[in-house]
């Protein structure tokens, strides 16, 4: 009987010891995945800082002051590209066969404007 009730106390503490581990397992699972997670949103608070760095480093009038020292440096004359919002003001020289012009002279399209 005394060895009987020794074996089931042994069995019971080796189960608890088992469910133990799983459950450490389980909590240092989590504990990992929290770090993880924190390592993320600084590597994504970091990404966001550098997109802002290099938005802040590219615009229009820092890039032009760029240009114009490259081209006092090595000698070259950049020619800016004009930002043209009408269509009606581009040059004359487009293909008539293109699908633009089709599209702004077609009398179905335009009555709809």
């Amino acid at each position: 009987m005394f060895a009987k009730i020794a074996t089931v106390i042994v069995v019971l503490g080796a189960m608890y010891g088992a469910l133990l581990v799983n459950r450490q397992h389980i909590i240092d699972n989590a504990a990992e995945i929290s770090r993880i997670h924190f390592r993320m949103k600084k590597y994504e608070r970091a990404t966001v800082r550098l997109q802002a760095q290099v938005a802040a480093a590219v615009r229009p009038d820092r890039l032009r002051d760029r240009l114009k020292e490259v081209a006092q440096a090595e000698d070259i004359e950049f020619e800016p590209i004009p930002f043209r919002y009408d269509p009606k003001s581009a040059p004359a020289d487009r293909p008539e066969d293109g699908l633009v012009s089709d599209v702004t002279r077609s009398p179905s399209l335009a009555s709809r404007r």
